[in-house]
């Protein structure tokens, strides 16, 4: 065999090389000569990368016109492009497919060109930054219609706060409102808008006495009498996803958010909120009514405050602003749940006879948010097995109230305090106690709670800040229930929390619970707790 038709590996790589630089070179320049005068990261090769707002300025500041396509055999779409009128401009981003000469032969030129990519490549969008959020951007061909439709969207018709509202003060940290949108993994398309967010948060507790409860602080949990024991427990279930959607709609922007943990069982996936906006409209699953989370505690424990009221629960709200804009009423009707304690030897089936109906009333000041909540609601119970023979089979019913003042106030530019009040026959298992229990041998009646909290959240520094709280709360009993049944609980909380970078936080809390007995026989534990918080931007 002829040795000159039979080359070695090492010539084929030196000729494969050679080939390789010299095409890398052409492209290099085809592509200095093509975009010479483009403003930079407004285009690339083979694809379409850039900002509107930079497109359509120096479209103007050009000249441009939008010039269609022919209609081709091809049966490519006729979407238009932008081509310079200057008699020495090029047209952008001609994706190798070589320069274009002067306007009136590089416009039809340039648009074959770019419908004959389209026809072989299809409209790949790449996503890409836009202002605070993010944008999917089409290709060439489609640059000039997406900068049309771009004026019809006005991303602040998105922005603002909905009825399930934030926190009136940025003062400390928040885990109770929803992500603001604005900034991080915003997607926008023609008047809608979708944005991601949420947390990784990762918890490190260590118990120095016994609590049945490991992975939040709840009082009501705390064992009297039991040995001593210590306890370690980490865990990420508080971490948290969310999608906020919204888009235009006649004259409204319609909303809707969803959010979970792994607060489930087995630290499984769990729903938080579901609800859609609308105007006044309100309806799913959120913060119930009667409370406002502008006055919850700002605590690394996911439990909080023994009187808070941190139930989510579905419902349909109404909000309305009434005689000037700093005064809002919200009524609604939610879902109703009990929790009776009968008679010994009384067996009976929790029913529902109405929903709960809440209603507040909200005064915002530029120094303070002031709310009182109210509810109504009827609890019923139906007796059961041989209970039938006394009581009958009929509902017995009985009427259920409660109200909740809460309050935050500015105490300078890094201070709030904050307070909360509630009481109400009926309503305890808005804080997981019994609404009912036995007050005779064969009879049940309510059970009246009241609770009350005071904290102060102050930022140190920009990057450092800390919350304080204590609350106590009391349910009246009756000497036909258990003795070991709970009457009284406290709560303490103080933390200290660092933001050593942006959407990263780290914190150390103290907490302190007692819990008092029917027979006054009382239990107590200490925690600390420390927590790695990731925000998603």
């Amino acid at each position: 065999m002829n040795p000159r038709l039979n080359p070695t590996p090492s010539a084929i790589l030196t000729v494969l090389l050679a080939a390789g630089l010299s095409c890398v070179a052409r492209a290099a320049a085809a592509q200095s000569e093509t975009q010479r005068d483009w403003p930079e990261g407004v285009c690339q090769q083979d694809r379409w990368i850039g900002y509107v707002p930079a497109y359509r300025e120096y479209a103007e500041q050009a000249d441009q016109r939008p010039v269609s396509p022919p209609k081709a055999s091809t049966g490519a779409a006729s979407n238009g492009d932008i081509v310079p009128r200057r008699e020495d401009a090029t047209t952008p981003c001609e994706d190798g497919l070589g320069t274009a000469g002067p306007a009136d032969e590089s416009a039809n030129a340039h648009a074959v060109a770019q419908a004959s990519f389209a026809q072989q490549q299809g409209a790949r969008p790449v996503s890409e930054t836009v202002d605070n959020g993010s944008i999917t951007l089409p290709l060439p061909q489609f640059a000039a219609q997406y900068a049309e439709e771009t004026e019809v969207v006005d991303s602040e018709r998105f922005s603002g706060e909905f009825s399930s509202g934030s926190r009136p003060f940025d003062v400390g940290a928040d885990f109770y409102s929803p992500p603001e949108f604005e900034g991080g993994l915003i997607v926008v398309g023609r008047d809608v808008a979708m944005k991601f967010g949420g947390y990784v948060k990762a918890d490190f507790i260590y118990d120095f006495d016994p609590i049945d409860a490991t992975d939040s602080f709840i009082t009501t949990s705390i064992p009297v009498g039991a040995p001593d024991r210590t306890n370690a427990r980490y865990h990420a279930r508080q971490t948290r996803f969310s999608f906020d959607t919204r888009w235009a709609s006649r004259e409204h922007t319609v909303r809707i958010f969803v959010e979970g943990d792994f607060f489930g069982k087995g630290d499984g996936y769990r729903l938080r909120h579901a609800y859609g906006e609308v105007g006044s409209l309100l309806v799913g699953q959120t913060w119930t009514t009667f409370t406002d989370v502008a006055a919850a505690p700002a605590t690394l424990d996911f439990e909080g405050s023994v009187s808070a009221v941190n139930r989510r629960q579905a419902q349909a709200r109404w909000t309305q602003p009434i005689f000037c804009d700093d005064l809002t009423l919200a009524l609604a009707v939610e879902d109703t749940r009990f929790i009776i304690e009968t008679p010994v030897g009384i067996t009976g089936d929790p029913r529902s006879p109405s929903p709960d109906f809440v209603g507040h009333l909200r005064l915002e000041r530029e120094w303070g948010r002031f709310q009182i909540g109210g509810l109504y609601r009827i609890l019923g119970v139906q007796p059961s097995g041989d209970s039938v023979q006394i009581f009958g089979e009929d509902v017995i019913t009985a009427p259920a109230w409660g109200l909740n003042f809460t309050g935050v106030i500015r105490l300078g530019g890094c201070t709030q305090a904050y307070y909360q009040i509630v009481f109400g026959d009926g309503i305890g298992s808005y804080r997981g106690l019994p609404d009912a229990a036995p007050t005779a041998a064969d009879d049940i009646g309510l059970l009246s709670l009241f609770g009350w909290m005071i904290g102060v959240t102050h930022d140190w520094t920009e990057r450092l800040t800390s919350n304080f709280t204590y609350a106590e709360n009391s349910l009246d009993t009756t000497v036909f229930q258990n003795p070991n049944d709970v009457h009284r609980t406290t709560y303490l909380a103080a933390n200290l929390i660092w933001k050593p970078l942006e959407r990263v936080r780290v914190g150390i809390e103290y907490l302190y619970g007692l819990r008092e007995n029917i027979d006054l026989a009382v239990g107590s534990a200490n925690r600390v707790q420390v927590a790695f918080i990731f925000d998603l931007p």
